[in-house]
């Protein structure tokens, strides 16, 4: 999407030091190693099993990665909110929400449980913080929610796209 966009932001998180990487990987190896090793005690299936544990090992390690290399990135355009998740030089777009398709924006503490809801998104990470905020919104006649941990600048530009839509058109906001 060649969309040029009005605010971009990459939500930081507590990053883990390297040598954190290094000592577990050495432990994963370690560990790895240990369990194929005791395949060979096994009569039959000893080959399937090892396969299973490394492909097993790298699954876990796949999602050891994603969970602290990844970041999310927040994108304000001309008209609609995008919500992309970045690993390294890569990144994949999540969520498009135009701003006419969102409904109300609200602090996540006075967030209520709703049974119409199909889905909640979250692009934040660990516990949720004073300063996020829900978004309820409609596509397809389905009612939608996105939670989000945006920064004074963010807030502000989109404060003024929901208020100021287009048409001038105020959106029904609760605080």
């Amino acid at each position: 999407m060649s969309e040029e966009f009005y605010a971009r932001e990459v939500l930081k998180k507590k990053r883990k030091s390297t040598a954190f990487f290094i000592i577990s990987g050495f432990l994963s190896i370690i560990v790895l190693n240990n369990l194929i090793t005791l395949t060979n005690r096994l009569e039959t299936n000893r080959n399937i099993v090892s396969i299973a544990l490394i492909i097993a090992f790298g699954f876990i390690i796949f999602l050891l990665m994603e969970r602290y290399i990844s970041v999310y990135v927040y994108k304000i355009g001309k008209d609609s909110i995008i919500f992309a998740k970045k690993t390294g030089s890569r990144e994949n777009d999540i969520l498009f929400v135009k701003f006419d398709e969102i409904l109300n924006m609200k602090d996540y503490k006075n967030m209520e449980p709703n049974t119409e809801v199909r889905a909640t998104y979250y692009f934040v990470y660990g516990d949720m913080e004073d300063q996020c905020k829900v978004c309820e919104f409609k596509k397809e006649n389905k009612l939608y929610r996105f939670v989000f941990s945006p920064s004074e600048r963010i807030l502000r530009i989109l404060d003024r796209k929901l208020n100021y839509h287009e048409h001038g058109r105020p959106i029904k906001k609760i605080q």
